[in-house]
């Protein structure tokens, strides 16, 4: 079976055309002439320093985990990407399939493809101010880094040093079944719940003594090995709950609404998640975030195991109009007023409960 497109572009196998423009030809929108888009198939989620042994290994965690890239900048700073193609990229034009529509985010709509960092930095696996790390490259970062006895890195290998080394090496490609992203019974549970009418009211918690508590992930549909969550704060402008709107329209993403702050989640997989049990448990190759957890605080099986968590709710794609209207602004664009969690659910369900409803006779 022949690779589509897109996953050899996001493999560094194709390389960008260099070649001369006359003045009046510049002009025309870098867009016309793009055949990669990596605008639409790579979605920032974080920034972060990587200084000591604990936060390289934190990177190399998160690259366990489907669809995700890092990358570093000339100034050290890391980054993180979700790495898969916008549901509103036609993959076979590379072109915006709401170009110029109301369904078209503002940040795509005012972006400058005269100054494109994403072109320069993306459709080859080596730039002159940004590398690409994925699987194979952060293991040659690994290797080669050496560290005090408080664990802070104190030698890395050279910007020139990497740069030569990651051109010999072809970008790592992480195809997925399509069909798998994003599938969420817990949230469709909700929304049936919600249409259905059945009672939304909880039970009262069930108590327990000090040593009648089990195993936490006993039963447990490791939600830890399939679920990334990124700090994002609260929007604060009109901007920024347009970029969620952006966000949400790459497959598999989702906003955390939760009382002390908002968050970018990822529904992906840990490569080494056997079933619903971690592949390499107890072996080194196991990355300590992971192996010092501690299970009986685990926010990921409330937050995503439980079809209304009190205090926390999840926001997709099809929900946005319903979390939009919730805001309110000054004459700036500044946000004055954040929904919290419940008035964010409650908006949700009363737009599945709308959309049930049966056209007035």
């Amino acid at each position: 079976m022949a690779k589509q497109p897109w996953l050899n572009i996001l493999a560094g196998t194709v390389e960008p055309e260099v070649r001369s423009l006359p003045f009046a030809e510049a002009l025309e929108s870098p867009c016309a002439t793009c055949k990669t888009a990596p605008c639409c198939t790579y979605l920032p989620l974080h920034r972060f320093p990587v200084d000591t042994m604990l936060s390289l290994d934190h990177a190399r965690y998160l690259l366990n985990f489907d669809r995700i890239e890092l990358g570093m900048s000339a100034s050290g700073e890391w980054s993180a990407y979700y790495r898969y193609p916008c549901r509103h990229l036609d993959r076979a034009t590379f072109r915006c399939t709401v170009h110029e529509t109301a369904d078209q985010p503002d940040i795509c709509k005012n972006f400058n493809p005269y100054a494109c960092w994403y072109k320069r930095a993306l459709r080859s696996p080596v730039s002159e101010g940004f590398l690409r790390i994925d699987r194979p490259r952060i293991e040659y970062i690994v290797a080669n880094t050496v560290f005090d006895e408080q664990r802070n890195i104190v030698s890395v290998p050279s910007w020139d040093t990497l740069s030569a080394v990651f051109k010999t090496m072809a970008c790592d490609e992480q195809p997925q079944p399509e069909a798998e992203i994003g599938k969420d019974a817990v949230h469709d549970g909700w929304r049936q719940s919600v249409i259905s009418g059945a009672s939304l009211v909880r039970k009262p918690p069930r108590t327990f003594l000090y040593g009648e508590l089990e195993e936490p992930c006993r039963d447990c549909s490791a939600w830890c090995c399939s679920t990334l969550v990124f700090p994002h704060g609260f929007p604060s402008t009109r901007s920024g709950v347009d970029y969620l709107r952006f966000a949400l329209g790459f497959p598999g993403i989702e906003i955390g609404v939760h009382d002390g702050g908002w968050s970018l989640i990822v529904k992906t997989r840990c490569r080494h998640l056997t079933g619903t049990r971690c592949g390499v448990y107890g072996k080194p190759e196991r990355p300590l975030l992971c192996r010092y957890y501690d299970a009986h605080s685990c926010a990921y099986k409330v937050h995503f195991g439980d079809e209304r968590p009190a205090g926390y709710v999840r926001v997709r794609l099809e929900q946005f109009v319903a979390l939009t209207p919730l805001f309110r602004f000054d004459g700036t664009g500044s946000v004055v007023e954040v929904p919290g969690p419940e008035a964010v659910r409650g908006a949700i369900e009363a737009h599945w409960r709308g959309e049930a409803a049966p056209p007035p006779p």
